[in-house]
């Protein structure tokens, strides 16, 4: 089960997007053993997007109360599995890199 909030569901949408082509890709130039080095550019493609995308959706936002009029600061909160968006970047660059090592360790 995925648990999301708000538009944190983006994080699975955008990896695939990246990985899947990439890895479609780097098996059609270079065979299917080293596939897996497609799918981690994809994935450390995808991880810089996801970043940049979940800054600027959680960036907080000035307001004012509706009840007292006092300004506030509004703060989003676009989560995958309870970590905010733009963290999932890192996340994906770290999964892009042990993917890439052990494609070339097992080769």
């Amino acid at each position: 089960m995925i648990i999301w909030r708000g538009w944190g569901i983006l994080v699975v949408l955008i990896a695939g997007l990246f990985a899947v082509p990439s890895g479609l890709t780097a098996e059609s130039f270079l065979g299917p053993e080293l596939a897996p080095l497609g799918v981690a550019l994809g994935l450390a493609a995808a991880g810089i997007a996801v970043f940049f995308v979940g800054q600027r959706l959680n960036a907080p936002r000035p307001g004012f109360h509706p009840g007292t009029g006092q300004p506030v600061m509004y703060r989003n909160a676009h989560t995958l599995f309870f970590v905010p968006m733009q963290f999932w970047g890192f996340i994906l660059l770290g999964v892009s890199v042990l993917v890439g090592v052990m494609t070339l360790i097992g080769a």
